[in-house]
């Protein structure tokens, strides 16, 4: 009974010591046009479930970046809603956790990192990133989004 406790004991400290290990990243890219048809708004990253935690967790970084080309397109003379990319994480169909991240000004780029977490009773079997008008946001998710994607853990 004592080499037991004492052989649990020392699995707890080396689990606790290590930091969660990860499966591979799944990389993901995705982009939205906005109202006057020249503002481009994009972000690319990986998303990384990791294999031993409390919790169940997804580990996100990236970057986004906005961007207002021409190319002999004709652009109207409207602002474009301020944009917010937007990330669940779904445990079967159900939100667990949302970030949402306000997108660069026109020319600009900035990294993001994060990550998403489920309660230990759950999972996080996948998530969605969308590129969504920033707005009072009622319920969950935002009501007007573009460019959705879904990320699943590798096989």
């Amino acid at each position: 009974m004592r080499t037991t406790l004492v052989v649990l004991i020392a699995i707890l400290a080396v689990l606790t010591a290590t930091p969660a290990s990860a499966a591979s990243p799944v990389g993901f890219a995705t982009e939205a046009l906005g109202e006057d048809y020249c503002t481009l708004y994009e972000t690319a990253g990986e998303a990384e479930w990791a294999d031993i935690a409390v919790e169940p967790t997804v580990n996100v970084s990236g970057k986004a970046w906005t961007t207002f080309f021409r190319d002999g397109r004709i652009c109207l003379g409207v602002e474009p809603f301020d944009r917010h990319l937007e990330f669940i994480a779904y445990d079967k169909d159900a939100p667990v956790d949302v970030e949402r991240i306000a997108m660069p000004d026109r020319g600009d780029a900035f990294g993001y990192a994060f990550a998403l977490t489920a309660d230990e009773t759950a999972s996080i079997d996948y998530l969605t990133v969308a590129l969504c008008r920033t707005e009072p946001v009622i319920g969950n998710p935002s009501q007007h989004c573009a460019g959705k994607i879904v990320i699943t853990p590798p096989a």
